[in-house]
């Protein structure tokens, strides 16, 4: 230990809340999130996107981006929630081969909203110290009058891992046990008023301080997504939204009902949240052929080569790069049903149809204990004028939004 003469404060795992947790109330019932406008083509790994380019594909761009985030802010959506991009799948549509940084694009969608809240992510295994997250976190907290929050990612993708010069295996557990630790010293960083020591296994700073601390009281809102048992666990005792994706919604209402369960074993408040991808249409059977159409023009390079990357990765549930079966060798060895639904959407429910189906689908997410629900559009432009038209007057006839 190093004798600088400051105080050295614990290295305790989690639950750890110093001063509380943040209020995550918005006044709706249902809260909603304007997600993965900063990568192109968001979750639509499909060749259709290319017939506009600029509307289907390049709307992160900042002139078009910045735009919908206002928009969305109008409509009353309660946070823009940006995707975590280093590297794209590549494919025809190089697909997600473009993104806005989720940090600095944070702090540009902060004097451009009022009330929604903004989101970053940051990928701890990468490289970053806690002491980085904590001081940017803060500035942009203070730039955004307190409605800045941080996704944590523990893993993900060995290719960007690469990218950042990390060849090393990375073990699950582990990677959520540094995570961990990343938080705790970060929560630290935002409570300590005095500059202090931490010394933990996979993180150390002396003589620390963050000096504004964050003007939200008592800290930013902090959110996870995790699949494994180990994730939902890290998740509950260390962040206040918990992001889930589950293949049904009997599979929701489990997930739901364990990360209930362990909130009060922990006696912490989260809020459960997912997300979701929307193709929206004036009838059932027009959003049918509009889906249709995506799916006949599926950009398989870009699946599978997003899918080799995500090997592992409990969100997704992709599993090993292995190939699946001799039967699909028109599916690069994957799976019909798995390109099917990683495709559009990246295996998140489908919010597809008219006003009233997608509003019921909405519900039914509600009904089995979804709180927040995150969505990408395959049109943004078109998506947000029918959320602000169609979808959200039924969802306050259901009681739904206010």
């Amino acid at each position: 230990m190093v004798d600088n003469g400051f105080k050295t404060v614990e290295t305790m795992r989690g639950p750890f809340d110093p001063g509380g947790q943040p209020d995550l109330e918005t006044g709706q019932p249902l809260q909603l999130g304007f997600f993965g406008w900063n990568v192109r083509a968001g979750m639509t790994a499909s060749k259709a996107v290319l017939t506009d380019e600029a509307r289907l594909a390049d709307y992160w761009v900042w002139e078009r981006s910045s735009k919908l985030i206002k928009l969305a802010e109008d409509i009353g959506f309660d946070y823009q929630v940006p995707f975590g991009r280093w590297i794209g799948g590549g494919g025809a549509t190089n697909f997600n081969g473009a993104a806005l940084d989720f940090l600095a694009s944070a702090a540009a969608t902060a004097p451009i909203t009022e009330r929604m809240g903004v989101i970053s992510t940051a990928h701890i295994t990468y490289g970053f110290h806690p002491l980085h997250i904590a001081k940017f976190g803060a500035t942009i907290d203070h730039i955004s009058n307190g409605r800045w929050g941080l996704n944590i990612v523990s893993g993900y993708q060995a290719q960007e891992r690469a990218a950042f010069g990390r060849l090393d295996a990375l073990d699950h557990d582990e990677a959520y046990d540094m995570a961990e630790e990343f938080v705790v010293l970060m929560k630290h960083l935002w409570h300590e008023k005095e500059r202090f020591n931490f010394e933990g296994k996979y993180y150390q700073s002396y003589g620390a301080v963050v000096a504004p601390g964050p003007s939200r009281n008592p800290r930013p809102v902090l959110m996870n997504a995790g699949g494994s048992p180990k994730g939902i666990d890290f998740a509950v005792r260390n962040v206040d939204v918990v992001f889930t994706l589950a293949p049904s919604l009997d599979g929701y209402r489990e997930k739901v009902a364990q990360i209930r369960d362990l909130s009060t074993k922990y006696d912490r408040r989260v809020k459960i949240a997912t997300m979701s991808w929307a193709s929206i249409e004036a009838t059932d059977e027009l959003a049918e052929e509009r889906l249709a159409w995506y799916e006949d023009q599926v950009d398989l390079e870009a699946v599978y080569g997003y899918y080799q990357a995500l090997a592992g990765i409990d969100t997704f549930g992709a599993g090993d790069s292995s190939p699946k079966s001799d039967d699909y060798a028109e599916y690069k060895g994957l799976t019909k049903e798995f390109v099917k639904t990683f495709s559009l959407g990246m295996t998140s429910p489908r919010l597809y149809g008219s006003p009233e189906t997608v509003a019921e689908k909405i519900r039914a997410l509600h009904d089995v204990g979804i709180e927040s629900l995150f969505i990408n559009f395959a049109d943004p432009q078109k998506g947000l004028h029918q959320m602000q038209d169609d979808v959200l007057p039924i969802l306050r006839k259901m009681g739904l939004r206010k």
